[in-house]
């Protein structure tokens, strides 16, 4: 089956858009793209023209999460298979796809969190110059496994995730459930990467997001990134390791008050011999350690 192969990007809708260029820079040690305008700030980690794109709004949440396919047949194979589970796709206008410097795309509503899902394939790439981080750090792991992660919050995990298997072709990793409450949370992978989507199972979020991981190159980039958020007062999970992706990382808070995660050592699987798995968040923290605070991230 035709599937998505990787995150691509996050669009971020955001009530005081001067707070992001600062932080994009000093915080996460992205470029600012030099054709950014009153509308559009692209935030580039890597070889892809931009990972990230802050758009003025009055809410602070995702406005959008972009999908890379291989090319058109493979994003019409998708768009088909969407209307099908039910949910209407829209082509995107010559305007939206230069907007989002890609070839071309499609959008469709998703029926689980509310936030516009994007299949996309030809995104614009930049061979020269290179990425150059914006405070000391080595950079990101992104070459083949995508942006990184995202999680979102929804209200029924299984149906979720039904939808993005069906649909998109993304597959379960894991699971984690929280039986004291009766809440769960899915990841699922559509490359080697562990996840690269997760759903936060809730009958009341906040927002769509729940926050979008970055995977360091080195571990000293996430000691240093910490070091950063701590005496700027923006850690909100402190140091640990996860137990079902084994990310050694910590939280913290972007100016639209909701959060990011930057990690190493992100777990890498086989996705075509993988078996599910599921872990107990009620057991000893799931084998989990350090991460403090994790809890009241939300």
């Amino acid at each position: 089956m035709t599937k998505v192969n990787q995150l691509g990007y996050v669009g971020i809708t955001a009530s005081d858009r001067d707070q992001w260029e600062p932080y994009a820079t000093d915080v996460l040690g992205h470029e600012i793209s030099p054709d950014s305008d009153p509308a559009n700030l692209y935030l580039r980690m890597d070889n892809y023209h931009h990972r990230l794109v802050v758009q003025p709004g009055d809410r602070d949440d995702a406005a959008f999460i972009g999908w890379e396919v291989s090319g058109p047949s493979a994003m019409e194979e998708i768009a088909a298979r969407v209307e099908a589970a039910g949910t209407g796709v829209k082509a995107a206008t010559p305007g939206e796809a230069e907007q989002r410097h890609v070839i071309d795309f499609v959008q469709f509503v998703d029926p689980n969190n509310g936030i516009r899902t994007e299949i996309y394939y030809g995104p614009e790439m930049l061979f020269t110059p290179a990425f150059l981080p914006r405070r000391p750090m080595s950079g990101y792991v992104t070459e083949g496994v995508g942006l990184g992660h995202v999680v979102t919050y929804v209200k029924d995990a299984d149906a979720a995730a039904r939808f993005y298997q069906a649909a998109l072709g993304l597959e379960v990793t894991d699971w984690v459930f929280v039986k004291a409450v009766g809440l769960k949370l899915a990841f699922l992978h559509c490359n080697q990467r562990h996840h690269s989507l997760a759903f936060f199972e809730n009958p009341s979020p906040p927002r769509g997001i729940h926050h979008v991981m970055f995977e360091g190159a080195t571990i000293d980039d996430v000691g240093t990134g910490f070091d950063l958020c701590r005496d700027r007062e923006l850690v909100t999970a402190q140091l640990g390791r996860h137990c079902n992706d084994r990310t050694f990382s910590f939280y913290f808070r972007n100016p639209g008050n909701w959060h990011f995660e930057l990690g190493w050592g992100s777990r890498l699987i086989d996705p075509d011999n993988w078996q599910v798995q599921y872990y107990d968040g009620m057991r000893a923290r799931g084998g989990e350690w350090g991460h403090d605070g994790i809890m009241n991230v939300s």
